[in-house]
């Protein structure tokens, strides 16, 4: 937080602690202090909960017992989560604000014998209000207690989630990885692990989840809750695949890019076995430069977006990775077995997809023609630059042939 925010949360703070009546000594200073030390501890690059035990001690002592300063207590560690920009945030909070509850409930235990229940009273509070989910389950994983964001995460009424199997509210395909890290966690009988999955609400909607689980004691030191904090994390999800895709995949055609196209090899290479061969057609357009030169680049773009639209609904085998490598080069990647004639098939439908005039706006439908180098290889031992580099050469042969044609050529991986 900057000097005005810190400042407007610690009178906010203070003032309404005061409000509520008991508060002993310097509260203005003490909140001050407690903020910075909290908001220090969720950013630090160590990260240490105890300065949130020591501090709910402290709050006890300062004579902050009373029910009603729970509220602008927990509106006060909301802003701490809300403005922080780490990614790791709701775990760190989580453990927080255990820590702070345990800090605060041992030091009632030690002045008033039934502190503990004093304290789930007080800390009922911050439950109800968190920003984020907090829900506690048995060891069978049934929901014992959930927060009203819990219910709003999973789209359903706080009331309707005790007797809840915590599994089910999961998508089918995360139920069991899951399962595995709970049944791990109490495996150990203490800790805490952090679990990303899907979750589906009644109405069918899928989202994702960031959850922190930690395993606590029941009322009296009983048996082992979960107590699980968390949150929606759909919006960053899609934000963090957006841009990966946009990593590896060309803007303009939507085809692979050569990032891409080097990945998919080198999996391939680490995947194979001796016997195993791929295939390269490596298509440069002929003259492509005087498309641009005479109409402009704006319509040379349009060429090179219907060409990877052909391109992609020609080649349409699992095996074929298609990418546009950088201007008017496009690569066919044939994954094993791969064999002579699939290169040839491949060079030749990928030819074809040139023979029908471009539309170009209000003028004269474009001709163009393209020309292929094209490489089978075996996989052992081959390196990806390598493999584009022969494909490359290929191509520098068949434009010395002449407009449209391609040319095959064999690599030894060995001599890479």
């Amino acid at each position: 937080m900057n000097g005005c925010e810190v400042a407007d949360t610690v009178r906010d703070w203070s003032a309404a602690l005061i409000e509520c009546g008991g508060a002993s000594g310097d509260i203005r200073r003490s909140t001050a202090r407690w903020l910075a030390e909290l908001e220090a501890a969720l950013s630090a690059e160590a990260f240490d909960p105890a300065t949130a035990y020591r501090i709910g001690g402290e709050m006890v002592r300062a004579n902050l017992t009373s029910p009603g300063m729970m509220g602008p207590t927990a509106a006060a560690l909301a802003s701490l989560l809300e403005r922080s920009p780490r990614s790791d945030r709701a775990q760190r909070f989580g453990a927080l604000l255990g820590e702070l509850g345990r800090g605060y409930a041992t030091e009632l235990s030690r002045v008033h014998a039934r502190s503990q229940e004093a304290a789930d009273q007080r800390f009922r509070v911050v439950f109800d209000n968190a920003a984020v989910a907090i829900a506690l389950y048995d060891s069978n994983g049934i929901t014992l207690e959930a927060n009203p964001t819990t219910a709003r995460m999973v789209g359903m009424n706080q009331q309707d989630l005790p007797g809840v199997d915590g599994l089910d509210l999961m998508h089918p395909d995360d139920r069991e990885g899951l399962r595995q890290v709970v049944v791990d966690l109490y495996q150990r009988k203490q800790g805490t692990v952090r679990f990303e999955g899907r979750f589906r609400r009644p109405d069918g909607t899928v989202c994702w989840g960031a959850w922190t689980m930690t395993l606590v004691r029941g009322a009296g030191g009983g048996d082992l809750r979960l107590l699980a904090v968390g949150e929606d994390i759909t919006e960053r999800r899609a934000i963090q695949e957006k841009l990966a895709w946009q990593a590896r995949h060309d803007p303009l055609t939507g085809l692979a890019n050569r990032h891409c196209l080097l990945e998919r090899l080198e999996a391939i290479v680490s995947a194979a076995d001796s016997t195993d061969r791929i295939g390269l057609c490596f298509l440069d357009l002929d003259e492509f430069k005087l498309i641009n030169d005479r109409y402009g680049h704006r319509t040379g773009d349009s060429v090179l977006a219907e060409i990877g639209h052909r391109l992609d609904a020609a080649l349409t085998s699992s095996r074929v990775t298609l990418a546009r490598i950088g201007g008017d080069e496009f690569v066919a990647l044939l994954a094993p077995p791969c064999d002579d004639d699939a290169a040839h098939a491949a060079a030749e439908t990928m030819l074809a997809t040139l023979r029908d005039p471009i539309p170009v706006g209000l003028g004269d439908p474009l001709s163009l023609s393209g020309s292929i180098g094209a490489v089978v290889t075996s996989v052992i031992g081959a390196n990806a630059e390598k493999l584009l580099d022969d494909a490359d050469t290929g191509l520098y042969h068949a434009k010395a042939a002449g407009r449209g044609r391609w040319v095959l050529h064999h690599s030894d991986p060995a001599s890479s």
